[in-house]
């Protein structure tokens, strides 16, 4: 919708993109990656003269122990899993005992899932050269582990063995539930919005009644499977079995915080559903934007919000970003789905008009927090070149460039003092038309938002 004037937006897009650049050209430096295997000991394509009795793994970022295992594959193929984990000198150092007596050619796997839900994993190859000595102890690991020698940076190779034990679930099943989550989260923020301050009682209509009801299961449903798939993720079972493994999943920051969102779902669909409400300012619906609030809140920490620098402020950032995507777009598509078919010409140019007004803070919001969080996921800029994540990135910003272009298309159509009434039937069919484009993109920036939050942030 309408998005202000675009000189004003054009001064403010280039006073924002000049003050980044100028800073991320002083501070040039690597893109910010998802937690990564920095060292190994043993490292990798070493060859050793004694069996090892343990395997430290370093990364640049903390690590959910309860989210780590690892398996050695010996020369004849058998694999022996490995006992949990503990912390090194840090939490970015961990530490796994390895059997007894290994000789020949051992590969050493890992995965876990890093402090922004995502699944890593990676392998490690080494050969022990000594005889093994039937009398060797057992391994044990000491209770903290203090590097002796400077470890070697490994640099992984492939190794010919099947890839069974770090194989996540597909990505395209994530990326859809996400789509579909963002979708329901937005339509409801903008019942909300367009409620409070555009069509006071809409909300309760019959059709916006069903539309809020479809949209809290929705998101009920995609949450559910988002945290089966984390849980499936740690424990390495099936999304059914996973159900079981629920107290891994609370031991880590994402799981607690995915199943807090299913716990806030189940809270929105119960007052929907047993407390129907007239309208959203009304005294019975404060719980509304409470637990929306609360959802965005959860939403930010299962993602690079919380994983990446300066996550105190990234996540409040994020959190505004969010809701002002819910006022554009979700608002957007409430107006033209309930709003604008059931008024009059004349009401729905003056409801079209007055949204134009917030639609324009929320572009606004969305430019400056969007600015904010790129800076804070990417210290050099040219890695929006080279990157998986700034790819993506670029065909969002480009995308969204064309929702503006819609928009100011809308704001020159409804910018009048005077809309005559032998014109306002062609301005609302214009209007409409215009708006159901700008929609359909809107929605396009949600689905590569949904492939973007997966995407790698390192070369």
């Amino acid at each position: 919708m309408s998005c202000g004037r675009i000189p004003l937006i054009k001064r403010f897009l280039l006073a924002v993109v000049g003050s980044v650049g100028l800073v991320t050209f002083l501070q040039a430096g690597p893109a910010l990656a998802h937690n990564s295997l920095t060292t190994s000991n043993p490292s990798d394509g070493s060859t050793l003269n004694v069996s090892p009795t343990s395997w430290i793994l370093a990364f640049t970022k903390e690590v959910p122990l309860a989210s780590a295992t690892a398996e050695i594959v010996a020369e004849d193929g058998v694999r022996t899993p490995l006992q949990a984990p503990t912390y090194g000198t840090s939490t970015n150092i961990i530490a796994f005992a390895l059997p007894s007596n290994l000789t020949g050619l051992s590969t050493a796997r890992w995965r876990l899932v890093g402090v922004d839900g995502h699944v890593i994993s990676g392998r490690v190859g080494f050969t022990v050269t000594a005889e093994p000595s039937p009398s060797a102890p057992p391994s044990t690991l000491p209770t903290q582990i203090v590097a002796t020698t400077t470890p070697t940076t490994i640099q992984l190779a492939p190794i010919s063995i099947d890839d069974g034990f770090i194989a996540p679930i597909p990505e395209l099943p994530r990326q859809a539930l996400r789509f579909f989550n963002y979708a329901a989260l937005l339509v409801l923020i903008g019942l909300i919005f367009i409620d409070l301050d555009i069509a006071h009682g809409v909300i309760g209509l019959a059709l916006a009644q069903r539309t809020i009801r479809i949209a809290s299961v929705g998101l009920f449903v995609s949450a559910t499977a988002q945290m089966l798939i984390f849980t499936a993720d740690i424990s390495g079972k099936s999304l059914l079995r996973s159900i079981f493994s629920l107290g891994a999943a609370i031991e880590t920051t994402p799981g607690s915080m995915l199943i807090l969102k299913v716990l806030i779902c189940c809270l929105i669909s119960f007052f929907v559903f047993r407390h129907p409400i007239a309208n959203a300012s009304s005294k019975n619906a404060w719980w509304i934007p409470a637990l929306l609030v609360e959802y965005l809140i959860t939403l930010a920490y299962t993602g690079h919000s919380r994983s990446q620098r300066w996550a105190i402020v990234g996540v409040p950032a994020d959190v505004i970003h969010t809701a002002a995507a819910g006022v554009w777009l979700g608002g957007l598509l409430v107006l033209l789905w309930i709003v604008v078919p059931r008024v009059s010409d004349r009401q729905a140019i003056q409801a079209l008009q007055r949204f134009g007004t917030a639609a324009k803070t929320a572009v606004i919001t969305l430019v400056a927090t969007g600015m904010f969080q790129t800076l804070r996921l990417h210290e050099n800029p040219w890695s929006v070149f080279t990157t998986a994540h700034g790819q993506f990135l670029i065909v969002k910003l480009l995308v969204f460039a064309a929702m503006l272009a819609y928009a100011d298309k809308n704001r020159r159509s409804l910018d009048q003092l005077f809309v005559s009434e032998a014109t306002i039937v062609r301005i609302k069919r214009q209007v409409i038309r215009t708006s159901l484009i700008e929609t359909f993109l809107g929605l396009t920036v949600v689905a590569v938002t949904a492939v973007l939050v997966s995407s790698s942030l390192g070369n």
